[in-house]
């Protein structure tokens, strides 16, 4: 079995990413993507493009039900995944993120995670307390 790398809780939570590349020489058109899950030291993507490792990204993070868009850096640190497929995975750690911001989304990821959490422990066949 191999060893655990990541030194942080990662919470599945889904939201809408825009990001571009931040080197002014390879400016390309802005890529809509999907996290897939958060933790406190980035967040990891699906998208249709595959990320160069090493790229340096704008990314604006949209937060269901809050109008402010989260303005980040982030490093592409790995890529997996065919575009024909489901899509490309990349890892992108956060480079500069205001520590409010961070705050505001792993606090968006963590309340999305216990939500689905408690709802795997609930039984369907058990009546509810109402």
């Amino acid at each position: 079995m191999e060893k655990e790398r990541r030194k942080f809780k990662r919470f599945d939570a889904y939201m809408s990413v825009k990001f571009g590349n931040s080197d002014e020489k390879q400016k390309k058109a802005a890529v809509i993507a999907l996290t897939k899950d958060v933790s406190r030291d980035g967040i990891c993507v699906n998208s249709v493009d595959s990320l160069e490792q090493g790229s340096l990204l704008n990314l604006e993070i949209d937060l269901p039900d809050d109008p402010r868009p989260i303005h980040t850096s982030g490093k592409v640190v790995w890529s997996r995944g065919k575009a024909e497929a489901d899509g490309v995975d990349s890892g992108i750690q956060f480079v500069a993120i205001d520590p409010v911001d961070k705050f505001r989304v792993l606090d968006y990821a963590y309340n999305h995670w216990l939500e689905t959490k408690i709802n795997d422990f609930n039984d369907p066949e058990l009546p509810t307390l109402e």
